[in-house]
């Protein structure tokens, strides 16, 4: 049971990349690129916080001893979502941005495609969030009515902080709600849930901002925001476990501020270490975009033979 449940963590990590590649990656050598990142790379990782290479957070590891308390990831906002988003950072800037997103320097937004199915994927992934987040106990003894109440705390968090900045974008809002949920992983069986609607709220800022600078100023064509949602959010769960789970937060403690700072940080080294190397090879020996033709014809006619939305095709 523990392999699978575990199992499903690691194939997070290639779907959170598969959101900022989109629009212009190959498909076989992303392939590639995902089995090497949830063979290799995600289990070293994973290993040193939950399984057996004591290091990061088991009880008598080096960061134990170093920061007073091991590091402190119940759900995976550090070991899955900030390693997938700061990956995907990695593979985005190899790959370069989507032909004709900026002309000259002057940025040409994509938009949405489809609002309605925006939305529709938020919600899936909010209901499927209580399942993720509740069954990380791994036991049906040891769910925890906390770790559900925290997760809609930040939920309610990220949404209502991301309608306040926004300016009622909905693709903003229905990321924000996701941008809470992935910050909350960390600490939501040692959130207050007054701490865990303050994560939330912090996550859903750090998502709307930190997407708006990384396309405006940056210039970094991350289709979906994958690195602010999962990478910045995720990093930020991780730091905000050491802070709002202490128990002058409300908190029930065991938590250590050093811990999981440190902790975050070196999963960040990790991931752009692992995601710049895997993704230079890969895109030196067999490359990792389409062509142009590809690209201007669209992924879902070059890589599957198919037209996305069939009214084109009808029209034509």
């Amino acid at each position: 049971m523990r392999f699978f449940f575990l199992l499903t963590f690691a194939a997070a990590v290639p779907a959170i990349i598969s959101g900022g590649i989109a629009e212009r990656a190959r498909f076989w050598p992303q392939v590639l690129a995902a089995a090497i990142f949830v063979g290799v790379v995600y289990p070293l990782f994973e290993g040193m916080v939950w399984g057996r290479f004591t290091l990061l957070g088991q009880e008598g590891s080096w960061l134990a001893g170093f920061g007073g308390a091991p590091l402190h990831d119940y759900a995976g906002s550090i070991v899955v979502h900030s390693m997938g988003g700061w990956i995907a950072l990695a593979g985005v800037i190899l790959l370069g941005n989507r032909k004709g997103r900026w002309t000259n320097g002057v940025s040409n937004p994509i938009p949405v495609s489809n609002i309605p199915m925006l939305a529709l994927g938020s919600w899936m992934l909010c209901i499927g969030w209580f399942g993720f987040n509740v069954m990380s106990a791994q036991s049906l003894t040891g769910i925890s009515g906390l770790v559900a109440v925290n997760s809609l705390m930040a939920m309610a968090g990220g949404i209502i902080a991301a309608l306040l900045i926004s300016d009622g974008d909905p693709g903003f809002i229905h990321n924000g709600a996701l941008a809470g949920l992935v910050a909350v992983c960390a600490g939501s069986d040692v959130f207050h849930p007054i701490g865990a609607l303050v994560v939330g709220a912090v996550a859903a800022v750090i998502f709307v901002k930190g997407f708006t600078w990384e396309q405006t100023k940056l210039k970094i064509d991350d289709v979906l925001g994958v690195w602010p949602l999962h990478g910045l959010c995720g990093t930020w769960g991780g730091i905000a476990c050491g802070i709002f789970g202490q128990k002058a937060f409300g908190g029930l403690g065991g938590v250590s501020f050093i811990s999981q700072f440190t902790g975050s940080m070196i999963a960040i080294i990790i991931a752009l270490g692992a995601g710049f190397g895997v993704y230079s090879i890969t895109k030196s020996v067999i490359g990792i975009r389409l062509s142009e033709e590809e690209e201007e014809m669209g992924s879902d006619l070059a890589i599957h033979k198919i037209d996305a939305y069939p009214e084109e095709t009808i029209g034509g």
